[in-house]
């Protein structure tokens, strides 16, 4: 059996390599690439800092956590995003109403934000086309200056290594280049770079948040703890070294947040299909959880709801 899902393995990445070779994608890059858009000027005080994390269709417990936090009239003065949480956090910025966000997350499957290709897939699997016509239909926003709260994300640059704060310009190309998970997607020219998911370097960016002296900062990191389950072949062991990469590298991101919350998501993988509701309640039941320690960080900083 080994033998065999091997020889499939095998053939299909030639065949990958072999079709790739014919669908070139150039990057127009340079050692100083033009400065990033100006954004808005952030409030200040700024009281309560929502930091939304990365994790494929596990960002569905985002929309679970913003609905507790809008019921218990916590108040969210700006919100940050990676990745998935880079989708959610722009539809909410645009449109701060939960029952909205429920309306349409709940019905969305992974082939609405996906276009797997592998006959142009030089670069990564998916074009981003479907992504792109996801977030038109759904934003009323095209820049971030328009959006009703602000919103940052963040995304790495291929090129230099650097992670790249973005909170000005056009919206959806920035949250598709925050999106852009290597192999998966391919790296989306923004602002004179080739960008690629911000989870690269900062699946949870805490570290933005910090930077405009949040009172309060509350993250949410979709990581949680490794499925009981040992891996049966190389794929599986290649996929749970990784998973354990960003385990620790999403602890060290969030130390230094005020309140961590961390859905119960262990059982979900980055494209998990059929399961939209369990991830919205796992997102649910960790917020309801963390609320005493919300309520009392607010109280502690003299932040009135």
């Amino acid at each position: 059996m080994f033998q065999k899902n091997g020889k499939i393995w095998h053939g299909f990445l030639c065949m990958l390599f072999l079709t790739g070779c014919f669908c070139p994608q150039n990057y127009q890059l340079s050692n100083t690439p033009p400065p990033l858009p100006d954004c808005l000027v952030v409030p200040q005080p700024l009281g309560v800092a929502l930091v939304l994390g990365g994790g494929g269709a596990k960002g569905l417990a985002h929309v679970g956590v913003l609905e507790v936090l809008e019921e218990n009239h916590i108040p969210i003065n700006m919100v940050v995003g990676c990745s998935a949480g880079s989708i959610v956090g722009a539809m909410y910025a645009d449109n701060p109403n939960t029952e909205c966000l429920k309306e349409i997350f709940l019905k969305l499957k992974v082939d609405y934000l996906t276009d797997f290709s592998i006959w142009n897939a030089r670069m990564g699997l998916c074009q981003g086309k479907t992504l792109r016509k996801f977030l038109e239909c759904h934003l009323n926003a095209t820049n971030f200056d328009e959006l009703k709260l602000p919103f940052f994300l963040v995304t790495t640059d291929l090129y230099s290594s650097e992670l790249v704060t973005i909170g000005g310009g056009p919206i959806i190309p920035a949250v598709e280049a925050s999106c852009a998970v290597p192999f998966v997607f391919v790296p989306v020219e923004l602002h004179g770079r080739a960008c690629v998911d911000g989870g690269v370097i900062d699946p949870v960016p805490v570290r933005v948040a910090a930077h405009f002296d949040a009172q309060v900062i509350i993250a949410v990191d979709l990581r949680g703890l490794l499925p009981e389950r040992f891996p049966t072949n190389l794929f599986g062991v290649a996929m749970r070294s990784a998973d354990i990469t960003l385990l620790w590298q999403s602890e060290d991101c969030v130390h230094t947040a005020d309140v961590i919350i961390r859905p119960d998501v262990s059982h979900c993988g980055t494209f998990e299909k059929n399961a939209n509701e369990r991830i919205y309640l796992a997102g649910r039941a960790a917020a309801k959880e963390a609320m005493p320690q919300i309520l009392e960080v607010l109280r502690e900083r003299g932040i009135n709801r």
